[in-house]
Parts: C-alpha cells; structure tokens; sequence
C-alpha cells in the first residue's frame, strides 16, 4: 500500500506530544535521568525516537497530484470535501504537477496546499447545510395537494424531503422541532403545536410516524394516495422561500408549477400551448376566480390566443357563432396576411397560454415512478378498493406547427385542430389558425 504523507488533525499532534513527553518520563525514571535533560534529548534515555510522518515527509518532494493519482477513485484522505478539492486544484492550476504539494513539503508548495486545505476545511465546515436553496416538485403531484386539499402538510412533506439530502428517508422529530419551530431558526415552518397537527394530518400520505421518528413515503407512493395515476410534464425546482411564505403562497406556487412543466424549450422558440380556466379548474380543483389570483400573486405570464377562420359570410357567422359564442368577432385583414387585402375573417379568442417562473428539472427517475405508479393504481390503495379515482387528462388540439396538427387531423377528421401562425402585438397574444371543422 502506498504510504501517502497525511494532514494530522491539531488533536493528533496534540496527543502525539503528549506521548512522547509521557514516554520519555518514563525512560529517565528507569535510568535515572533528569526529566529536564531527557525532554531536551530523548536519546540519552535509551529510545530511539521517529519522526511523525507528516515530519518526516517534509523533506519529500511529495506532490498531492502524485498521491491522487495514486489512490483508486474511491478513496481519498478521509473526507469527501478535501479530496474533491485537491483534485480540483490540480484541474485548475496550470503548473500544479511541479508547484502544489502536501502539507510540509515547503515553500511555495506548502503555502499552495495549505491555502486548498484552507477550501476544504470551509467546504467541510458548511456541508451540514443542504447545499441548494429548492426542492423538486412534480407538476402533478402539487394538483394533487389542490384537489384533495392537503396543501398544508404536503408543504411540510417537501420541507422534509429538502431536508433529508441523504435520502435516508427517517428524519427525527426532536430535530424537527429544532429545525422547523424555533424562532431563530432560518427554516422556520411553524409551531410546535401545528407541527404536531400537520405531522397527524399527513399521516399515511405522505409519511408514517411514530412518537420518534417520521419515514417519508417515496413520490410513486405520494402520488398514488393524491389519486395521481401519471407523472406528466417535467418536475421544476421550487424554491425553499415558497414554503416558508405561507400556505396560500404555497398553493399558488403549486399552481404555477403546472404550467412550469408545461412549457417545452425547442431550437425554435418556447412552446406553451393554451389551456382552458375550466380545464384548470378540472385538473385543480382551483376556481376561475383563486386562479387569476394566484396568477397575480406570483407573476405568472398570461398570452391571449386568437384564431383566424374562414372569410365573413351570414351562414358561417350563424354556425361559428354556435360553437364559439360571445368569443367571435370579425377581423379585416388591411396587410393580406390571410388573403387578398381588405377582407373580412370570423376570428375568435382560444384559451389562454401561461409561463411560469419556475426553473425546470431533469426528468431523473419520472419513467420509473410512473411504472410503480401504474402498480399501485392497479392494485388499489389500502380502504380503496376500487382503486383511484380517475382525472380525465384534456385532448391534445393545439399543435406548435402544422405538420403535427395534419397528423394529428388525419386520425381524427372532426376534430377542431389548431396550429400557431406567429406570434404578434409585441408577443402580447398568438394568433392560430384551424385545421378541420
């Protein structure tokens, strides 16, 4: 094994002083020798004494590259945080193969490892802390929460799960009376006692518990109790400061979050298809109302859509104004983008577009949660056995181009299909145009 020169801790050394001063009292008793002189030179009292390693090695030119190089990857000095940035010194310097060196090699050498060291003691001193400021959220998951109202302690289940970095998945409840109800503390939720009612509130939903501890449940689990049967969309970061701002900006960023997921970056522009408010309030549970609330209370981007139909005649007006209602209106086209300028097109407003402001994740492991998710709606939670309820997802009809509604159309021929033109009105509002009828 290769016998790489190592840092001592200052209790190390410490203890090591104290050794040899215990051992060489001991040999100038049994000489009898002055404990003064054999302090002074141990080797007048009969032992022959070696230098610590990390004495001894200052006189080797041993370079911290060569003794990374010389470890298997899976190995280091003992802490995860100094190997990292010991090997990360030795990516970012340019001359670090000829000038940083361990600890006691000397020079320019020692004073470059030691200002590492330096790095890797902080980094060790604030790893307790998790070191991201968001949580995960599946889009459908936070639905869940709105619809079956348990946005309280799902609040608290996220704060668990941001928590628990390790994914141990066992958290103590003394720790988080500590962490989540004291007054100073950064992450403060709430008090001792709604922390007591939230922890029985989300009990077989979102954890189990007992007096000591509190086992979270896994997202497949969380989602199948929420009567979630698919994970759609992708998961977004929500930050940490939406679940300490309160339960009604919680459920706000819940909603945001679905419209978050929805939207899908592509080489040519976001694509954020509409979505009827009644849809919403389907999938929600969310009234018209609390959504244009919700809306204004964390900035979500609103897009008016308009479709352009056919050109004006009394018939078509009596047959579109069945289907769209009050939403039709007559649009003259004065720069010919639809035809021969100066005409009259029936138009009417499509369902709105949202943005969200919350930053997408990777996918990860959604695929297989959706697979354990399928399970478990197939088998039925316990006390439900007709297993979950299930929430009608809304057809596709709104295409980014036309070729996809084309597909789409020749599949079903009596659909209303609708595919983007452009965006116009400074991105104010989309206009559409039908496929079909």
């Amino acid at each position: 094994m290769d016998s790489t020169p190592f840092l001592p801790s200052p209790q190390l050394v410490a203890a090591n002083e104290r050794l040899l001063a215990l051992r060489a009292q001991a040999q100038a008793a049994r000489h009898n020798v002055k404990l003064s002189d054999a302090q002074a030179n141990p080797e007048i009292a009969g032992q022959t004494v070696e230098k610590p390693p990390w004495i001894a090695a200052a006189a080797q030119p041993c370079t911290h590259q060569d003794a990374a190089a010389a470890l298997p990857t899976h190995l280091g000095w003992g802490s995860v945080a100094l190997t990292a940035v010991l090997r990360r010194g030795r990516q970012s310097s340019p001359s670090s193969e000829d000038t940083s060196a361990l600890p006691g090699c000397g020079g320019a050498e020692g004073e470059t490892a030691v200002s590492l060291i330096s790095a890797a003691a902080e980094t060790v001193a604030t790893s307790t802390a998790p070191a991201v400021d968001w949580v995960k959220l599946y889009p459908d998951i936070g639905l869940g929460m709105l619809r079956q109202e348990l946005a309280a302690p799902g609040r608290l289940w996220l704060m668990l799960r941001y928590l628990d970095r390790e994914g141990q998945g066992l958290l103590r409840v003394v720790n988080l009376e500590t962490q989540l109800t004291h007054k100073t503390s950064s992450l403060r939720l709430c008090g001792r006692r709604q922390l007591r009612n939230l922890l029985q509130a989300g009990d077989g939903v979102f954890w189990t518990r007992d007096k000591t501890g509190v086992w979270l449940r896994s997202a497949a689990r969380v989602a199948a109790a929420l009567q979630v049967e698919q994970l759609t969309g992708r998961p977004v970061a929500l930050p940490v400061a939406a679940l300490l701002e309160g339960v009604g900006a919680f459920r706000a960023h819940l909603y945001a979050a679905f419209h978050s997921g929805r939207v899908k970056e592509t080489p040519d522009g976001r694509r954020d298809m509409p979505i009827a408010r009644e849809t919403m309030v389907q999938l929600s549970g969310v009234g018209r109302s609390s959504q244009r609330v919700y809306e204004d209370r964390v900035g979500i981007a609103v897009q008016a859509n308009f479709a352009v139909g056919e050109v004006t005649t009394k018939e078509k007006w009596e047959k579109r104004a069945w289907q769209q209602g009050r939403a039709l209106f007559e649009l003259k086209d004065y720069l010919g983008q639809q035809g021969k300028k100066g005409k009259t097109y029936l138009a009417w407003q499509l369902p709105n577009s949202y943005r969200g402001q919350h930053r997408p994740r990777p996918r990860g492991r959604q695929k297989r949660i959706n697979r354990k998710l399928k399970d478990l709606v197939m088998k039925g939670m316990p006390g439900n056995d007709e297993g979950t309820n299930k929430t009608q997802k809304p057809e596709k009809v709104y295409f980014p181009n036309g070729k996809l509604a084309a597909k789409a159309y020749g599949r079903d021929p009596e659909r209303d299909l609708y595919w983007k033109r452009h965006r116009s009105g400074n991105g104010r509002f989309s206009v559409w145009q039908q496929l079909g009828g």
